[in-house]
């Protein structure tokens, strides 16, 4: 008999199409029921000391609602608040916020629950020709390494296509997911001669995921390869480099909780920066490994869940970045909500090439996941 498409490989879908952060707790919802999310999210990193610091905030407010059309066929509409704040002790600050773009998806399950055909649109109703006094709070966001909740305001008009199998081989359940995305062009910046148009490269997505029991917990494991054409803006061009994403995780039941163990590791190659038709300067590779453990118990209607998170930063093989988290989870029900909120507080350090100076990071972030079936 075959099984049900899992939760992880539904979720290998939604990385594969490149939906938005609440994409994963999409995927693991069932096609028959209705559901609301919401996830408020606030950072805060502050960098360096001194008159030279630097602190950065966002707060993001992603939010989901599923709406299901029969057993096979559901649509999800999902965007984000953001708003993004630089500022230093001499009072420099640049701030934008607003909506985001956002995201209609279509979702068909097909033959025996053996897979899932999607079909989304990212509508621009984000901040475009971002003025030159907001450029630097815009441009902090996009980071591999602090991964804020809201990493960009618009990426303009664009379709996706994607398809996700999942089938049993012995214990093992296995998915994969492949997408294409393709993006208008939209005036992006505000600059002295005029607005620079920028037209975002097509992305190819593969996706392949496994996962099975092991005892009464369970393991993971998956990989997405991405690979971009090139951006434009006006008669300059960038190739920002193919992306690999691995994944793996291990829940374990201990006792009256569970133990968990997770990691990540983001790859970014090589880009080339073109203007006209010479080729131009090199952006280096980048490599982003992250490792995290957490033990999670019961008190009653309660789920507490101390974890902590280490985070390693590579620049074109040199150590440019280390960052550790200390946070806590919980998780209970209110009536028809589910509620997850978490904390933590991040201390961290990023590294010079040759042996140059060290800038302290100290940072916190806050989570409140609210989900209504």
């Amino acid at each position: 008999m075959r099984t049900r498409i899992t939760p992880f490989a539904l979720a290998s879908l939604a990385l594969g199409a490149g939906l938005t952060a609440v994409a994963p707790a999409l995927g693991a919802q069932g096609a028959s029921d209705g559901t609301v999310i919401a996830a408020p999210q606030f950072v805060s990193y502050k960098f360096g000391t001194g008159p030279s610091a630097k602190t950065v905030t966002e707060l993001g407010i992603p939010f989901a609602v599923i709406l299901p059309f029969g057993q096979r066929f559901a649509v999800d509409v999902s965007a984000s608040y953001a708003n993004v704040r630089t500022s230093t002790p001499a009072g420099t600050t640049s701030t934008i916020n607003g909506l985001t773009d956002t995201q209609v998806r279509g979702n068909l399950t097909f033959g025996d629950n053996l897979g899932v055909i999607t079909l989304g649109v990212n509508l621009p109703t984000g901040q475009y020709t971002v003025p030159a006094g907001q450029q630097e709070a815009a441009g902090q966001i996009g980071n591999d390494f602090l991964v804020y909740p809201v990493s960009s305001m618009g990426n303009g008009l664009a379709a996706t296509g994607g398809i996700a199998i999942a089938t049993p081989i012995g214990a093992w359940n296995l998915g994969v997911g492949g997408s294409f995305r393709h993006s208008q062009v939209f005036d992006a910046y505000q600059v002295q001669s005029g607005v620079l148009r920028f037209q975002p490269g097509d992305e190819i997505r593969a996706r392949i995921g496994l996962d099975r029991p092991v005892g009464d917990g369970r393991f993971a494991i998956g990989a997405t390869y991405s690979k971009f054409g090139n951006d434009a803006a006006n008669d300059t061009s960038f190739g920002t480099g193919d992306r690999a994403l691995a994944q793996a995780s291990l829940s374990l039941p201990m006792g009256n909780g569970d133990f968990q163990l997770s990691g990540w590791n983001l790859y970014r190659a090589e880009g080339e920066l073109i203007k006209g038709l010479v080729g131009g300067s090199k952006s280096p590779w980048e490599n982003v490994a992250n490792a995290s453990v957490a033990v999670g118990f019961n008190a009653g209607g309660l789920y507490i869940q101390p974890n902590i998170e280490a985070r390693l930063w590579q620049v074109d093989g040199y150590h440019s970045g280390t960052l550790g988290t200390a946070g806590v989870r919980l998780r209970f029900n209110m009536g028809p909500f589910s509620v997850n909120p978490s904390a933590g507080y991040t201390m961290g350090k990023l590294y010079s090439q040759n042996s140059g100076p060290t800038t302290d990071i100290t940072g916190f972030k806050g989570t409140l996941l609210v989900r209504l079936h």
